[in-house]
């Protein structure tokens, strides 16, 4: 992996985890997030939509299959940010699920990053606790009923952002000094 990728990756979780850390008392917290996604959707459909009503080929004649693709396609991003922003509520649950399954995976992809990714490095074993934790945080979301305790899943996804890229920036300083060593130690090859 790149290691502006790495960095820019930790950066990113860490900064979204602390929002959700912060925020996770405010009321309605998980309907506001699915209402901030309901935009996210609406803005790049409507724009995509009026690009695909607009286009036209060199020739003037409207290319039919693409723009009947990209219209269909806007038409139902549009539909579906705006049913998430207007009714924000029978999305809240599913988003909590979101958040339990995108932690399970994101332990998941740690464990197989420091197991066999990071190899020929051995990584220390306790780098293994932070992904482990996730993964029951994750099962933790998945089998308790959300509405009852909105605010601990964000908070629960919150601290499991921190650490998870506290966790991030601990592999990537224990194995890039010897990455950027092996770099330097290759062999350059032959101009033929």
């Amino acid at each position: 992996m790149k290691t502006a990728h790495n960095w820019l990756t930790i950066l990113i979780v860490f900064v979204v985890g602390v929002l959700l850390i912060v925020w996770h008392q405010r009321v309605d917290i998980l309907s506001w997030i699915v209402m901030a996604v309901g935009f996210m959707l609406i803005i790049p459909s409507l724009y995509s939509l009026i690009s695909a009503l607009v286009r036209k080929k060199d020739d003037g004649n409207i290319n039919h299959s693409a723009s009947t693709s990209t219209i269909v396609a806007s038409i139902g991003a549009l539909a579906l940010g705006i049913w998430m922003v207007v009714t924000p509520a029978f999305f809240v649950g599913l988003l909590a699920y979101i958040f339990g399954a995108i932690l399970i995976l994101y332990g998941i992809f740690h464990i197989v990053n420091i197991g066999f990714w990071a190899r020929p490095y051995v990584l220390p074993g306790w780098m293994y606790i932070i992904p482990v934790l996730m993964i029951g945080a994750g099962v933790v979301i998945l089998c308790t009923s959300v509405r009852t305790i909105e605010s601990t899943v964000v908070l629960i996804t919150g601290i499991s952002f921190v650490a998870s890229a506290v966790n991030s920036l601990c592999e990537t300083v224990a194995t890039n000094p010897a990455r950027i060593r092996e770099a330097n130690q290759l062999p350059r090859g032959n101009a033929d």
